[in-house]
């Protein structure tokens, strides 16, 4: 079994403890309704990573509203939900479909695939208790529908799955909780990456940080994590966002590349660890994700930071053309030295 379908089936049999009454077969994975909505776990793709071992994309995918056209007021609205509460996950269009779904997508390997799988399990989860609680109010707001569905056989589920509605109750507790994720992690991070490559410049302390990468040939991008900011789903826990100067002719075209950028990151090619959503606001194009308590591992800030890293790398040479080479790191090009 390889990596990837190694990982779909224990979350399948470990973690959610699927029950085959529930779920069925796909192509590239399985299909379930923990309730209404229905839950797609698959492997799209496979690549080499950087030292040439195989790595897998898995993608978790949740229905949320079908019956969706996107215009001028929609994707207004559409992106003050999403810069207010993203989380592990990105809403995706498809316009062919006229649907919209919640999108996880992860890069796993033999490295991380025994921390990872849990991320994924808690963003999976994460993903259902959106869509279980969310999508009505969502779709009124933007004149959908929301996209509940019945298993082939067994029809509507009446009930939240019982193994999922014990870990949202938990969820719930831990985000009452103080933030986990202050202390040593963060300094030893700060300590160890924010005075070098990537990063032009960069400072914080046990409690959160800022860094700026190169971006374009004379510009950059800003990365911030915060620990004292607290999600009005999940409670305490870790923010992150990066913001990137992006030239539109028009607050609807950000709105779109924002949504294109979901599309392509978070249901197609990886930029970075898939957890958290593009957005656009007053000239921005931003990335942002909330770790809820719960997603918390020792030396999981430093992976966050270098997944940031990359993702500015490539929003780098995706947005401007221009890729990172040893003269992107003048500090004469970050905005603090102006």
């Amino acid at each position: 079994m390889n990596i990837g379908q190694n990982t779909l089936n224990w979350l399948r049999t470990e973690l959610f403890q699927v029950e085959e009454a529930w779920s069925e077969e796909t192509p590239r994975g399985f299909r379930w309704w923990p309730h209404r909505q229905a839950q797609t776990l698959e492997v799209i793709g496979r690549e080499a990573g950087p030292d040439g071992a195989p790595a897998a994309l898995v993608l978790v995918r949740t229905e949320l509203l079908r019956d969706l056209d996107l215009g001028e007021e929609v994707l207004a609205v559409l992106q003050a939900v999403t810069l207010r509460t993203a989380g592990m996950a990105a809403p995706v269009y498809d316009p062919a479909r006229r649907t919209l779904d919640l999108c996880t997508l992860v890069r796993v390997n033999t490295d991380n695939n025994g921390w990872m799988r849990r991320l994924i399990g808690l963003a999976a989860m994460l993903q259902i208790r959106d869509a279980d609680r969310g999508a009505s109010a969502i779709a009124e707001a933007v004149g959908a529908v929301p996209a509940q569905s019945g298993h082939p056989k067994r029809g509507l589920r009446a009930e939240l799955d019982d193994l999922i509605a014990e870990a949202l109750e938990l969820l719930d507790t831990e985000g009452r909780a103080p933030s986990r994720w202050p202390g040593e992690d963060l300094a030893q991070c700060v300590d160890a990456y924010l005075d070098q490559p990537p990063a032009l410049l960069g400072s914080g302390d046990a409690t959160g940080f800022t860094a700026e990468f190169p971006h374009g040939k004379r510009a950059s991008s800003l990365c911030e994590v915060a620990t004292d900011q607290t999600h009005p789903w999940y409670g305490h826990g870790l923010a992150l966002r990066q913001r990137f100067p992006v030239s539109v002719t028009s607050d609807v075209e950000g709105r779109h590349l924002a949504l294109e950028l979901n599309a392509r990151a978070l249901s197609e090619t990886p930029m970075g660890y898939g957890f958290g959503s593009f957005g656009y606001e007053e000239g921005t194009l931003a990335f942002q994700a909330f770790f809820p308590n719960t997603a918390y591992q020792a030396g999981l800030v430093t992976n966050l930071y270098l997944s940031c890293a990359e993702r500015a790398r490539m929003l780098s040479v995706l947005l401007t053309g221009v890729d990172w080479t040893e003269d992107s790191f003048d500090p004469e090009r970050s905005a603090a030295s102006g």
